[in-house]
């Protein structure tokens, strides 16, 4: 084939021969179009990385807590950074695949173009909020089985049984009644705190409050068994009570469960006299008393021990019940608590094992110091006992008691390394 003699003269000439081309798009629409190209290449460039981040966050989520969950069933050893291999293995594969399908998408319209990015604003932000949740999730799943398995539960505090002074509010009156176990053997000081009226002496809402108490449900007999009528005279400090007529006092029991009833209530309110009636006349039969007409006050000086009452097998928390026998000094007292009173149902109240030495301080407080093999708990039993050791200085009217030796520093509310208060009064009670 003959070779062609390229001359200048001859390529314009072949040009002109060329058939007339004639673009009839518009400078307008030229220019919007390489505004698009451009966009669509930004957009482009954008999107591939966004992409690629939500991917990878996501795996992280999916991933990670599987493979600890791996870890703790077939109790593996992985080494970490195999595993930080293994995911940005598997993110970067990720990664690729999602940026083929990206540069299939960006080829779309500028509508579906702007569509997409829209949506991969959204998502990234989505997965990273579902990602932080998820590990919130675990981390307290963790802490939670990291309780189980390293702390001791958290137990509920031991309360005690008596009042104490941090436990009556400012319109608060305690009201303490004597109510007779169902043997008639013991009476039990019951304590109830009701609200005080302006009106109303504290006997008044003695008298009030009677009809609340719930003998039964704690397990005692009745208080006031013959519905007898009681008016209290404030000016001169008498008590009457008032029989119906129909009351039948025949045992002797019944009698002397009167006579204690109402001895209490007069040693507790400082009462002068106890007038007796039958249905509005002076006088009631009293069994082997026979006809009374008054109870005059007498010597209740005498000091008693606590001990421990339970009105039947299946109760668990004990009254404290002071027995009514002449004790001359509180050590006796603490002594004869180590014993329990078979006749009339009384558990010792300080067990064979706690020994301790008692001296006195001062008229005020007591200082006990136990035996170094004293068993000294934060228990129930040994609160119930530090109790009766309270109630029973406070009969010998001791206001606080300071314990030492005692290896630990708390038992329910009682702070150990300070002096306790004595209790206000026994055997809390709440009314309906």
């Amino acid at each position: 084939m003959k070779k062609q003699d390229w001359k200048d003269d001859h390529i314009e000439e072949l040009l002109k021969q060329l058939p007339k081309i004639t673009n009839h798009i518009s400078k307008q629409d030229m220019y919007q179009q390489m505004m698009i190209y451009k966009e669509r290449k930004k957009r482009k460039r954008w999107l591939t990385p966004s992409v690629a981040s939500a991917v990878a966050v996501l795996l992280l989520c999916i991933l990670v807590p599987t493979m600890i969950n791996f870890q703790d069933s077939a109790g593996s050893n992985i080494d970490d950074s195999e595993q930080e291999n293994q995911l940005a293995s598997n993110a970067t594969q990720q990664k690729e695949e999602h940026d083929e399908i990206t540069n299939d998408e960006s080829n779309h319209t500028q509508g579906n173009t702007e569509d997409i990015v829209k949506d991969e604003e959204v998502d990234p932000q989505e997965d990273i909020d579902q990602t932080g949740d998820i590990y919130a999730q675990n981390d307290q799943s963790e802490d939670t089985t990291a309780n189980d398995n390293n702390e001791q539960p958290v137990t509920q505090q031991i309360e005690p049984t008596a009042v104490y002074a941090e436990d009556i509010k400012d319109q608060e009156e305690v009201l303490t009644y004597s109510i007779p176990d169902h043997n008639v053997q013991n009476f039990i000081p019951i304590s109830v705190m009701v609200n005080k009226e302006a009106d109303l002496s504290k006997m008044e809402l003695f008298i009030n409050h009677m009809s609340d108490l719930k003998e039964a449900e704690w397990g005692l007999g009745e208080l006031n068994p013959f519905n007898a009528d009681f008016h209290y005279d404030t000016s001169n400090q008498v008590l009457a009570v008032d029989f119906p007529a129909a009351t039948n006092i025949s045992s002797s029991s019944q009698s002397e469960a009167i006579k204690e009833i109402l001895t209490d209530m007069m040693a507790d309110f400082n009462i002068e006299k106890i007038d007796l009636l039958t249905d509005g006349e002076q006088g009631v039969e009293m069994g082997n008393e026979g006809f009374t007409e008054k109870i005059d006050q007498v010597d209740t000086s005498n000091k008693s021990a606590y001990y421990f009452y339970y009105p039947n097998e299946e109760w668990t928390t004990p009254f404290l019940v002071p027995f009514r026998e002449k004790i001359n000094s509180v050590t006796d007292a603490f002594a004869a608590m180590k014993k329990g009173i078979e006749t009339y149902n009384l558990k010792a109240s300080i067990p064979n094992d706690i020994d301790f030495e008692t001296e006195v301080v001062s008229d005020e407080q007591l200082l006990i110091t136990f035996e170094d093999d004293a068993d000294i708990k934060n228990d129930e039993e040994t609160l119930y006992t530090i109790e009766a050791i309270l109630l029973t200085a406070k009969e010998f009217e001791y206001n606080e008691v300071k314990l030492e030796n005692t290896e630990i520093d708390q038992i329910g509310r009682f702070d150990l390394e300070k002096e306790i208060q004595v209790p206000v009064a026994p055997n809390k009670r709440d009314l309906p």
